[in-house]
This record gives structure tokens, sequence and C-alpha cells, in this order.
């Protein structure tokens, strides 16, 4: 079987991430695959090595073409079989009319269950199966020690790693830590931060001023411990390296089609806080933050079409999240073993989305 794989793989984001990570799955399971790059950003150099050899064969005489991008983008060819892979964080995603140009096609893959049950009640009548995300677990076995912030000895760090946009719900993040936690108590919150369209001082600056922002409509305290907030390019090492240093990932979003930085901690033994109910319930261990539907309101960060007030993403209870943040601390403090067994229960459950793992099973999809 000879599979053509169409997808923003140069783009340098978290859906190219993962686009780059699903061919070489593939590769890795022996599928004769040969991706072709399309790009949001201009952006056309490759600079995986295996992904480039691939790239030098033809794309005559394919058996399957796998479009990993925007489903408006889709389309179809009767001369081999067409498959979809596609994300989204809400309930429905019906006002898109991304289920039309879905249909298109002979199938789905979405990498989460709570997505197959949301393109069900959306209009999405093809075959609809799940095909997780996956990471090369090996990578994160022995991390260099390349990076340090000083503040992190001596305390206990919950870690943040993604954009500044209304999806990650960095407000209600910041609103649980600073009512939960006395600045006197040693416990850290950090945070690597980008904002699509912005500088690096200009996202720092932003987030500063919504920290800022914050504090003031908190009234608790005259003064609050400071965030440790990060932003511009790290090597993935340095990330890695700041990330396995920290003690507990946050995510507390409205709605994630899966969540690669906490895959990544988890990996490194760093448990998991996320919103329930989301697409990270598939594979985070840790702890779930209670959640509820809401509407979707002011994400004017995204397209136009996503993530309106037609339709729901999933709220997280901010009383709930602070005492699970808590619950978090006292449990490294005060149950060292208990602790431990989530950091390797952690590792245990990130290790079935290795990339040779999932390569496998996403062979079995092409075959089915």
């Amino acid at each position: 079987m000879k599979v053509l794989y169409i997808g923003n793989y140069n783009d340098g984001t978290g859906w190219g991430n993962a686009c780059v990570n699903n061919i070489l799955a593939l590769d890795s399971a022996g599928v004769n695959i040969v991706p072709r790059a399309i790009t949001f950003k201009g952006l056309h150099n490759t600079n995986n090595q295996r992904i480039a050899e691939l790239e030098d064969q033809s794309e005559k005489d394919i058996d399957v073409c796998i479009q990993h991008t925007l489903p408006p983008l889709y389309s179809y060819n009767s001369n081999f079989k067409n498959i979809g892979i596609f994300y989204t964080e809400t309930a429905t995603f019906s006002e898109t009319m991304w289920h039309k140009h879905i249909n298109l096609l002979d199938e789905a893959w979405v990498p989460n269950g709570q997505m197959i049950t949301a393109s069900q009640k959306s209009g999405v009548k093809i075959p609809t199966k799940l095909a997780p995300l996956c990471l090369p677990m090996n990578d994160y076995q022995d991390i260099e020690d390349c990076a340090n912030v000083g503040e992190f000895s001596g305390c206990f760090n919950f870690c943040f790693v993604g954009e500044m946009i209304k999806r990650k719900n960095i407000e209600t993040l910041l609103r649980a830590f600073h009512t939960e936690f006395h600045p006197s108590e040693p416990v850290n919150l950090f945070l690597k931060l980008s904002k699509p369209g912005y500088s690096h001082d200009e996202t720092l600056k932003h987030f500063e001023a919504l920290s800022d922002s914050v504090k003031r409509a908190l009234k608790i305290r005259k003064n609050y411990r400071k965030e440790i907030a990060i932003t511009g390019h790290l090597e993935s090492r340095h990330l890695h390296s700041l990330m396995g240093k920290c003690d507990c990932f946050v995510m507390p979003s409205f709605g994630e089609a899966w969540c690669i930085p906490a895959l990544e901690s988890m990996a490194m033994g760093v448990p998991v806080i996320h919103t329930a109910n989301t697409g990270m319930d598939d594979f985070c261990v840790g702890w779930k933050v209670p959640s509820s539907p809401a509407p979707c309101y002011m994400a004017t960060d995204s397209m136009d079409s996503v993530y309106t007030s037609l339709t729901r993403w999933m709220e997280p209870d901010l009383e709930s999240l602070c005492s699970i943040m808590r619950v978090a601390y006292e449990t490294y403090k005060n149950n060292p073993k208990e602790y431990n067994i989530k950091k390797d229960d952690s590792i245990a459950k990130a290790r079935e989305y290795d990339i040779r793992h999932i390569g496998k099973k996403l062979k079995e999809l092409l075959y089915e």
C-alpha cells in the first residue's frame, strides 16, 4: 500500500508536529508513505531528515491519500481512498460547516473519543475512527539538564505550556493559583507562552497585563507571588529540561483535541491536572477538574466560524481547580509514595503513545 500524506508539517505548530509524528509513525510500521507539505506560514523547508528522504518518492500510483489539514481544504479523488484528519475542541462543530467538507471523503480520523461523539452530533456521516497522536518516547527517557531557573529550587512547580489564546483559559489558571496559594508558600507557576501575531516582548507584556488585572480583581492581598513566565523560542532540549524540573503540568483549557505538552510532561514523569470531559481524558494521568458545558465566548483570536457562542466547550470549575492544585501540592509534600505512583503511572501511560506503537495502530486502520 502506498500512502500520500498531505499536511502542514513544516509550520512548526502543534498541528505541524502532530503531522510529523504521524508520518514517522506510519513509516516505522513499514507503510510506504509519501509526504507532501502545504503551509499557512510560507515555510517550505523540511527539517526532519527522514521526512525529507520520504519526500523524494513519487506520488504516482498511490492507494490512499491522507489529508491532515483544515476540512475546508479537503478535496476528493475517486482514483484512491481519501482520509481526512482534523481536530476540534467543542461539543459540536456543525456551525462551521466543516461536516460538509468532511463528508466528501471516504473516512475521517480523529485523535480522541470526544471528537467521535462531536462528529456524530455535527452531521459527519462517513466512518470516523480513533487515531491517537504520538511522540518518540525515547527522546524523553534521559532529559539533558541544560536549562535552569533558580526560583525552581526548593519549590513545588506547576507548569503550563501553550498559546495565549482564550481557549487555553490562562486567566482561570492565574485566578486559581493566586487564590489558593499564599506568597509565603514554596509554590511556583511556570508558564512558557506564545501568542500568534505577537513578538516575544509583546507576548510577555500582554501576559503581565493579564496577570496584573487578575490580581487587582482578586483583591485578597497587596502582594502576590510573581509567576515565572518565559516567551520566545526555546530549543526543545531546553524546554524539556525546564518541564522535567516541574512537579505538575496544568492545562485548564476549555477544550483540547489532544495536548502534546501534557503528554510530553507525562513522558518525563510529571502528572497532569486537566479539564474533564475534553480530549485530554483519553490519556492524561493525574487529576481531573470537573467541568460543565458553556457557550464559547470571547474567542476572538480564532477563525470567525470557530468557537462561536452557538456551540459549547467545557468550562472547568474554578473552586475545583483551586482545591485540586492544592491536592497535588499536598500529595507531593506529605505523601511522596502516592505522588511517585502518579509519576510512574504517567510514564507508563505515555509509553502507550510511542511512535512505534501508534504506527502499528495507524497501519491497522489503513487496512480495515
